[in-house]
């Protein structure tokens, strides 16, 4: 059984790419996940393989990082379906409402208001 701390062996694989790799994908979970307030997941899976048959006395390691960012939400619409199926962001039965500027073209005084 192999006596070197765990984090020593991920720091040494691939001359360092796989720490490089996690350290860069963890901080992007942790700020994604801070910023949408949903979790997600970050994966590294790690096969150790004999490299020759017979006696082992060498084994090769491969590692497979996996990242699963939270989503945003989305959202969503709602139109209208029209006598003709055809979708509308207006209610087909429901008439337009005409809006206008309703300002004062010139300033009101409280006296001219309740005078008038």
């Amino acid at each position: 059984m192999s006596n070197k701390a765990f984090a020593l062996i991920v720091q040494d694989l691939r001359d360092g790419r796989v720490h490089a790799e996690l350290t860069q994908q963890f901080g992007d979970l942790v700020n994604k996940v801070q910023e949408t307030g949903k979790a997600g997941e970050l994966t590294l899976k790690i096969k150790v393989k004999p490299a020759t048959r017979g006696n082992v006395d060498k084994i090769m390691i491969a590692d497979a990082i996996t990242i699963n960012m939270p989503k945003p939400e989305r959202g969503e619409d709602v139109f209208w379906l029209t006598e003709d199926n055809e979708l509308s962001r207006n209610h087909p039965r429901q008439g337009n409402l005409e809006l206008r500027d309703a300002t004062p073209t010139a300033p009101v005084t409280l006296k001219e208001a309740n005078n008038g």
